[in-house]
Protein backbone atom coordinates (compact mmCIF):
# COMPACT_ATOMS: atom_id res chain seq x y z
CA UNK A 1 0.00 0.00 0.00
CA UNK A 2 1.15 3.55 -0.68
CA UNK A 3 1.51 6.09 2.12
CA UNK A 4 -1.74 7.73 1.02
CA UNK A 5 -3.65 4.44 0.96
CA UNK A 6 -2.30 3.51 4.39
CA UNK A 7 -3.37 6.84 5.89
CA UNK A 8 -6.83 6.61 4.34
CA UNK A 9 -7.21 3.01 5.50
CA UNK A 10 -6.50 4.07 9.12
CA UNK A 11 -9.07 6.88 8.89
CA UNK A 12 -11.67 4.57 7.37
CA UNK A 13 -10.92 1.96 10.04
CA UNK A 14 -11.47 4.51 12.81
CA UNK A 15 -14.82 5.53 11.32
CA UNK A 16 -15.85 1.88 10.95
CA UNK A 17 -14.97 1.12 14.58
CA UNK A 18 -17.15 3.98 15.79
CA UNK A 19 -19.95 2.83 13.46
CA UNK A 20 -19.67 -0.66 14.92
CA UNK A 21 -20.00 0.75 18.43
CA UNK A 22 -23.25 2.46 17.42
CA UNK A 23 -24.68 -0.94 16.49
CA UNK A 24 -24.45 -2.22 20.09
CA UNK A 25 -27.76 -1.17 21.73
CA UNK A 26 -26.45 -1.05 25.30
CA UNK A 27 -23.69 1.37 24.22
CA UNK A 28 -26.17 3.86 22.73
CA UNK A 29 -26.30 6.19 25.79
CA UNK A 30 -22.49 6.37 25.85
CA UNK A 31 -22.27 6.94 22.09
CA UNK A 32 -25.00 9.59 22.17
CA UNK A 33 -23.14 11.46 24.88
CA UNK A 34 -19.63 11.30 23.44
CA UNK A 35 -19.99 10.80 19.67
CA UNK A 36 -23.03 12.94 18.82
CA UNK A 37 -22.68 16.72 18.82
CA UNK A 38 -25.63 18.74 20.03
CA UNK A 39 -25.16 22.54 19.91
CA UNK A 40 -27.05 22.95 23.17
CA UNK A 41 -25.21 20.28 25.16
CA UNK A 42 -22.26 22.39 26.31
CA UNK A 43 -19.80 19.63 25.35
CA UNK A 44 -16.91 20.71 23.15
CA UNK A 45 -15.15 17.35 22.76
CA UNK A 46 -17.96 16.09 20.54
CA UNK A 47 -16.96 18.67 17.93
CA UNK A 48 -14.03 16.29 17.35
CA UNK A 49 -15.46 12.84 18.08
CA UNK A 50 -18.56 13.38 15.95
CA UNK A 51 -16.27 13.77 12.92
CA UNK A 52 -15.66 9.99 13.12
CA UNK A 53 -19.22 9.05 14.00
CA UNK A 54 -21.88 7.50 11.73
CA UNK A 55 -25.03 5.71 12.87
CA UNK A 56 -26.31 4.65 9.43
CA UNK A 57 -24.47 2.35 7.04
CA UNK A 58 -25.36 4.42 3.97
CA UNK A 59 -24.03 7.59 5.60
CA UNK A 60 -20.78 5.82 6.47
CA UNK A 61 -20.44 4.28 3.00
CA UNK A 62 -20.96 7.57 1.15
CA UNK A 63 -18.44 9.43 3.29
CA UNK A 64 -15.82 6.70 3.17
CA UNK A 65 -16.15 6.41 -0.61
CA UNK A 66 -15.65 10.17 -0.77
CA UNK A 67 -12.63 9.94 1.55
CA UNK A 68 -11.02 7.23 -0.57
CA UNK A 69 -11.87 9.00 -3.84
CA UNK A 70 -10.61 12.48 -2.97
CA UNK A 71 -8.18 11.79 -0.16
CA UNK A 72 -5.42 10.22 -2.24
CA UNK A 73 -4.76 13.25 -4.43
CA UNK A 74 -4.85 15.60 -1.46
CA UNK A 75 -2.53 13.35 0.53
CA UNK A 76 -0.01 13.19 -2.31
CA UNK A 77 -0.17 16.96 -2.81
CA UNK A 78 0.09 17.96 0.86
CA UNK A 79 1.94 15.09 2.51
CA UNK A 80 0.63 13.03 5.43
CA UNK A 81 1.03 15.59 8.22
CA UNK A 82 -0.52 18.47 6.34
CA UNK A 83 -3.26 16.23 4.93
CA UNK A 84 -4.27 15.06 8.41
CA UNK A 85 -4.16 18.66 9.66
CA UNK A 86 -6.46 19.71 6.80
CA UNK A 87 -8.80 16.76 7.35
CA UNK A 88 -9.23 17.50 11.04
CA UNK A 89 -9.42 21.26 10.51
CA UNK A 90 -12.20 20.98 7.94
CA UNK A 91 -14.10 18.47 10.05
CA UNK A 92 -13.85 20.42 13.30
CA UNK A 93 -14.22 23.80 11.57
CA UNK A 94 -17.36 22.65 9.78
CA UNK A 95 -18.81 21.45 13.08
CA UNK A 96 -17.98 24.76 14.77
CA UNK A 97 -19.66 26.77 12.01
CA UNK A 98 -22.71 24.50 12.12
CA UNK A 99 -22.79 24.76 15.92
CA UNK A 100 -22.59 28.57 15.88
CA UNK A 101 -25.15 29.11 13.14
CA UNK A 102 -27.53 26.52 14.54
CA UNK A 103 -27.54 28.34 17.88
CA UNK A 104 -27.90 31.73 16.19
CA UNK A 105 -30.90 30.53 14.17
CA UNK A 106 -32.48 28.29 16.81
CA UNK A 107 -35.64 30.40 16.85
CA UNK A 108 -36.08 29.96 13.08
CA UNK A 109 -35.16 26.30 12.60
CA UNK A 110 -34.98 23.20 14.84
CA UNK A 111 -31.81 22.67 16.86
CA UNK A 112 -30.64 19.23 15.73
CA UNK A 113 -27.66 17.08 16.78
CA UNK A 114 -25.04 16.31 14.15
CA UNK A 115 -22.47 13.64 13.37
CA UNK A 116 -20.42 12.38 10.46
CA UNK A 117 -17.32 13.17 8.40
CA UNK A 118 -19.22 15.11 5.74
CA UNK A 119 -17.59 18.45 6.56
CA UNK A 120 -14.12 16.94 6.17
CA UNK A 121 -15.13 15.12 2.98
CA UNK A 122 -16.50 18.35 1.49
CA UNK A 123 -13.16 19.96 2.32
CA UNK A 124 -11.31 17.24 0.40
CA UNK A 125 -13.79 17.49 -2.48
CA UNK A 126 -13.39 21.26 -2.76
CA UNK A 127 -9.61 20.95 -2.50
CA UNK A 128 -9.58 18.39 -5.30
CA UNK A 129 -11.82 20.64 -7.39
CA UNK A 130 -9.37 23.50 -6.81
CA UNK A 131 -6.42 21.37 -7.96
CA UNK A 132 -8.15 19.51 -10.79
CA UNK A 133 -11.34 21.33 -11.86
CA UNK A 134 -11.53 19.37 -15.11
CA UNK A 135 -11.58 15.96 -13.40
CA UNK A 136 -14.99 14.29 -13.66
CA UNK A 137 -17.19 12.63 -11.05
CA UNK A 138 -20.70 11.16 -11.06
CA UNK A 139 -23.19 12.71 -8.64
CA UNK A 140 -25.45 10.41 -6.62
CA UNK A 141 -28.62 11.69 -8.27
CA UNK A 142 -27.05 11.57 -11.78
CA UNK A 143 -24.83 8.47 -11.62
CA UNK A 144 -24.68 7.94 -15.39
CA UNK A 145 -23.64 11.50 -16.24
CA UNK A 146 -20.00 12.44 -15.49
CA UNK A 147 -19.65 16.08 -14.42
CA UNK A 148 -16.46 18.10 -14.13
CA UNK A 149 -15.55 18.95 -10.56
CA UNK A 150 -15.42 22.62 -11.47
CA UNK A 151 -19.17 22.41 -12.12
CA UNK A 152 -20.11 19.70 -9.63
CA UNK A 153 -18.80 21.54 -6.57
CA UNK A 154 -20.85 24.73 -7.13
CA UNK A 155 -23.91 22.55 -7.84
CA UNK A 156 -23.47 20.64 -4.58
CA UNK A 157 -22.89 23.84 -2.62
CA UNK A 158 -26.00 25.32 -4.25
CA UNK A 159 -27.95 22.25 -3.10
CA UNK A 160 -26.83 22.94 0.48
CA UNK A 161 -27.78 26.62 0.21
CA UNK A 162 -31.24 25.48 -0.90
CA UNK A 163 -31.35 23.07 2.04
CA UNK A 164 -30.66 25.92 4.46
CA UNK A 165 -33.20 28.27 2.90
CA UNK A 166 -35.89 25.58 2.69
CA UNK A 167 -35.05 24.22 6.16
CA UNK A 168 -34.40 20.65 5.04
CA UNK A 169 -33.48 18.35 7.93
CA UNK A 170 -31.84 15.38 6.19
CA UNK A 171 -28.28 16.79 6.07
CA UNK A 172 -26.18 19.26 8.03
CA UNK A 173 -26.01 21.81 5.21
CA UNK A 174 -24.12 24.35 7.33
CA UNK A 175 -21.34 21.81 7.89
CA UNK A 176 -21.20 20.89 4.21
CA UNK A 177 -20.81 24.50 3.10
CA UNK A 178 -18.31 25.31 5.83
CA UNK A 179 -16.18 22.27 4.98
CA UNK A 180 -16.14 23.19 1.29
CA UNK A 181 -15.21 26.81 2.02
CA UNK A 182 -12.45 25.85 4.46
CA UNK A 183 -11.02 23.40 1.92
CA UNK A 184 -11.01 25.99 -0.85
CA UNK A 185 -9.52 28.64 1.40
CA UNK A 186 -6.76 26.39 2.63
CA UNK A 187 -5.75 25.20 -0.84
CA UNK A 188 -5.67 28.79 -2.05
CA UNK A 189 -3.84 30.36 0.90
CA UNK A 190 -3.19 27.88 3.69
CA UNK A 191 -0.01 26.17 2.54
CA UNK A 192 1.82 29.43 1.93
CA UNK A 193 0.42 31.57 4.73
CA UNK A 194 -0.33 29.01 7.49
CA UNK A 195 1.50 25.71 7.09
CA UNK A 196 4.89 26.91 5.82
CA UNK A 197 5.25 29.71 8.44
CA UNK A 198 4.15 27.25 11.16
CA UNK A 199 6.76 24.65 10.14
CA UNK A 200 9.44 27.35 9.92
CA UNK A 201 8.53 28.63 13.39
CA UNK A 202 8.72 25.13 14.86
CA UNK A 203 12.07 24.53 13.11
CA UNK A 204 13.59 27.76 14.44
CA UNK A 205 12.28 27.10 17.95
CA UNK A 206 13.89 23.67 17.93
CA UNK A 207 17.16 25.09 16.66
CA UNK A 208 17.10 27.77 19.34
CA UNK A 209 16.38 25.19 22.05
CA UNK A 210 19.20 22.93 20.82
CA UNK A 211 21.60 25.89 20.76
CA UNK A 212 20.70 26.89 24.32
CA UNK A 213 21.26 23.32 25.51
Amino acid sequence: MSDAERTLAYLIGANCLVFGAWQVPRWTPFMSRWFLHHPGSGQSITLITSCFSHKEGLHLACNMIGLWSFGGLMHDYLGREQFLALYMTTGIGANMVSHTLSLALRNQRPLLPSLGASGAIYGLLSGTAYLQPNASIALVFLPMVPIKLGYALPAMMGFDVAGILLKWKMFDHFAHLAGACIGLGYLAYGHQHIWTPLIQKIYHQRRARQSSD
